[in-house]
């Protein structure tokens, strides 16, 4: 565990003392801030000068006026269809009511589309390959929606969550191939990861294939939605751009389960392209023809993990559909049930809201003068990170003339130690998703907890058979910690209409005691937006000063960090956080997250302020807020320039 633990910290870091480890994925501020300037902003994708603002790029762009009309139109027939189901939508509120992205964030020069992470996918040659294309995998760079202006005498900025990312085919070396290419995103020892180092390397040559988005464009919050503890959805699209042109690309491995379901010639079809493919959906490296594929997809949190809305392949097929297929050899597969599986994995939708954060991947990292309680603390998915030794791998082998292990994990998957045909997983931490003994017996290979944990039955859905399974403490262990879930649910699906989804609790099954104390646990309900509840014990003074966070040793699972209550109810309602939020949060305590220990399902880690007393023990750790508690991470109650 300690060897993974290394692995992972060398590979997320670019510093030239680890000159020897491939760069993975970049998100180092200044960097990515330089690399802007030197024709790799947003703008650049349009050909217009960067730097001005999303509203004269919609004024210079017909490309980019395409794209915003077309994210318009979708968002209005998303607000017409939740209004005909009940649920009216509004742009700026302070009530309990669903609110909406209002679109003129994306016409604005109040706004930009910042960098925040340059990714490189090698490994997805194996795709390209099936495809017939040419190309040594590909190189991402991902946009996140940015707004900084001036009112009432102060700066107003935060970052939105609104995703582009772009990307970009590579070109073989042209003396040494993809070989050639692979060996270069491993600098040599006296080389530094600077602007200069990609710019004159691995970023040459890039051709832009396509535009992805994924957008959070409609939140219900927690007042109105207190069992679930808050509900957003994530609208999801690919763009092509061919000088003024935009098309509406297909959504990879993501079926367009409407028209399936009412062509019953079509659905054969798929089915037996299934059947055909499956030793390649095994492996995870498969490419679903264009015909059955989706351009739109909209995605559904909390616990979308279990959401029926994220998959799309179940209002399609049972598993009696593929019971009398064979899976013998497979290295993943045994049973139907977990050929479905790893197909709603495989989607754009199954992918995003299993082993991510808040519906995203990639986050970035914040700008060094952006509100201190808006801050995080990691930039990326648990699944990225589980994801990266096994890309490290893949390039090692591509470099080295080797043929790749091309197989694909779950994305809710724990971290592997991979060699050749095989991956060891590291035991899963405490609130870390598990595979529930019905969904395990399906799978040739799966993982475990850490010991003391045990894989339980968090949330369930109507029409959808896995549950949600997450590493929890017995509901009377003596190392309870805050921030633990306390209460289970289950949901009512509506499948015509997921945003009227319904969720119920079960009285909370652990953090019993009756009142807030600093002694032992309550749970905090849903309601307040803290999805499953939290078991939840108030900070002592030596909570408040880190007292048993010890250099060498286990950082403990709970830390001091940042709580809301009224006072940040009546914030949120001003549309202008950073003028109150420092007198509307408390210390209370938290789970410990970092770099190594991830948040779970609909939670994130969040920074501590710069001026917390006492920080310096703690560099490296943040605390796991709900998603939503994070301004960045929400499309409503932001300050606005108009």
């Amino acid at each position: 565990m300690i060897r993974l633990l290394c692995l992972l910290a060398a590979l997320l870091s670019a510093s030239p003392a680890l000159a020897s480890s491939p760069v993975l994925y970049l998100d180092d501020r200044a960097l990515l801030t330089e690399l802007e300037g030197k024709g790799f902003a947003f703008e650049d994708l349009f050909g217009t000068p960067p730097g001005e603002g999303l509203g004269k790029l919609h004024d210079r762009s017909a490309a980019y006026r395409a794209i915003v009309s077309i994210i318009s139109a979708d968002v209005a027939e998303l607000r017409a269809e939740m209004k005909a189901g009940g649920r009216t939508l509004y742009e700026v509120t302070d009530g309990n009511v669903g609110r909406v992205m209002d679109m003129r964030w994306l016409t604005t020069d109040a706004a930009r589309l910042r960098l925040v992470g340059l990714v490189n996918r090698m490994d997805r040659k194996d795709f390209s390959d099936l495809r017939g294309e040419q190309g040594c995998g590909e190189v991402r760079l991902i946009y996140r929606l940015a707004y900084r202006f001036m009112a009432k005498g102060r700066t107003m900025a935060s970052r939105m969550p609104f995703n582009l990312n772009a990307v970009y085919t590579v070109a073989p070396d042209p003396d040494g191939g993809c070989e050639g290419v692979a060996a270069r995103w491993t600098p040599g020892l006296d080389e530094a990861v600077d602007a200069g180092w990609l710019t004159g390397g691995v970023l040459e040559g890039l051709r832009l294939k396509q535009l992805e988005l994924n957008a959070q464009v409609v939140r219900f919050p927690s007042g109105q939605e207190t069992e679930f503890g808050g509900q957003a959805a994530y609208l999801m699209r690919i763009f092509g751009i061919e000088g003024d042109t935009v098309t509406e690309k297909p959504l990879e491995n993501t079926p367009d389960t409407e028209t399936l379901a009412s062509d019953e010639t079509l659905k054969a079809e798929l089915a037996a392209y299934v059947r055909e493919n499956s030793a390649a959906i095994d492996v995870g490296v498969y490419d679903v023809p264009e015909k059955f594929l989706a351009r739109k997809v909209v995605s559904y949190s909390t616990f979308g993990s279990v959401r029926l809305a994220n998959r799309p392949f179940q209002p399609l097929f049972d598993a009696a559909a593929f019971a009398d297929m064979s899976f013998d050899g497979m290295r993943l597969l045994k049973s139907p049930a977990a050929l479905l599986a790893r197909l709603e994995n495989g989607s754009c939708q199954g992918c995003h809201q299993s082993g991510s954060t808040a519906g995203f991947h990639v986050i970035g990292k914040d700008d060094a003068d952006s509100s201190p309680l808006n801050r995080i603390e990691v930039g990326i998915s648990p699944h990225v990170a589980a994801e990266l030794p096994r890309r490290a791998a893949w390039l090692g082998a591509m470099a080295e003339g080797r043929e790749p292990d091309r197989f694909r994990q779950l994305s809710s998957a724990p971290p592997g130690a991979w060699s050749v045909g095989q991956v060891a997983y590291a035991p899963a931490k405490a609130g870390m998703s598990c595979l529930l003994p019905d969904e395990a017996a399906g799978f040739v290979s799966g993982w475990g907890c850490e010991a003391g944990l045990a894989c339980t039955a968090l949330a369930s859905a109507s029409a959808v058979a896995p549950k949600l399974g997450q590493c929890l403490l017995p509901a009377d262990s003596p190392r309870m910690f805050s921030g633990h879930p306390c209460v289970t649910g289950e949901i009512a699906t509506d499948e015509a209409r997921p945003f009227n989804d319904r969720m119920t609790i079960s009285p909370p099954f652990t953090a019993k005691a009756p009142t807030i104390n600093r002694e032992t646990y309550t749970c905090r309900p849903p309601k307040i937006g803290v999805p499953a509840g939290i078991a939840y014990r108030a900070c002592t003074d030596r909570d408040r000063a880190f007292a048993d966070f010890r250099p060498g040793k286990p950082a403990p699972r709970e830390i001091c960090g940042l709580a809301g209550g009224k006072a940040f109810d009546l914030c949120v309602a001003t549309n202008d956080f950073d003028s109150c939020l420092g007198g509307a949060v408390v210390r209370g305590n938290r789970p410990t997250c970092s770099a190594d220990d991830f948040c779970r399902e609909d939670y994130m880690c969040q920074a501590f302020p710069a001026d917390t007393p006492g920080l310096a023990k703690v560099k490296g750790k943040g605390f796991c807020s709900p998603t939503y508690f994070i301004f960045q991470m929400r499309i409503d109650n932001h300050p606005t320039p108009w």
